[in-house]
């Protein structure tokens, strides 16, 4: 799966030391970054935001807009610092929340993300069951 931010894109982000400081890994040298673990941070927030998106867009979203690569730092970073020695911050907690405010926004339709939604084709998408026969508006049971 293609994570919606990169590694690149959390430095860009928080910096290289902040990174270096939330992944501390007995398999990466002192100092340096656990890309695979980065990577799997990543994915994971990429996969929990899909869940949001999955009822309104077609997922994984193909033009990753901003605000999911921000959503997706946010997450991986709070993932991050949760996986590792380090306990995470209050800005950290803080910026998880509302990453995870606004995805329930998108999935509640209250947000959107200016892409285009899934077609529903079902035929039992968002149906009303028919009455059983013999019942009308004048005649309820």
């Amino acid at each position: 799966m293609a994570a919606y931010a990169t590694l690149a894109d959390l430095v860009s982000r928080y910096g290289q030391d902040d990174l270096v400081a939330v992944n501390v890994s007995r398999d990466a040298p002192l100092g340096q970054i656990d890309q695979a673990r980065v990577q799997q941070a990543l994915e994971d927030a990429s996969s929990l935001i899909d869940s949001y998106l999955r009822r309104r867009y077609v997922t994984p979203v193909a033009q990753t807009v901003p605000a999911l690569t921000a959503a997706c730092c946010k997450l991986a970073r709070f993932s991050l610092a949760v996986g590792s020695t380090v306990v995470p911050t209050d800005q950290m907690r803080a910026d998880r929340k509302d990453a995870m405010a606004w995805l329930a926004d998108i999935g509640s339709g209250k947000a959107t993300l200016d892409i285009a939604v899934t077609v529903d084709k079902t035929d039992t998408w968002s149906r009303v069951a028919s009455r059983r026969p013999g019942l009308s508006a004048s005649r309820c049971f």
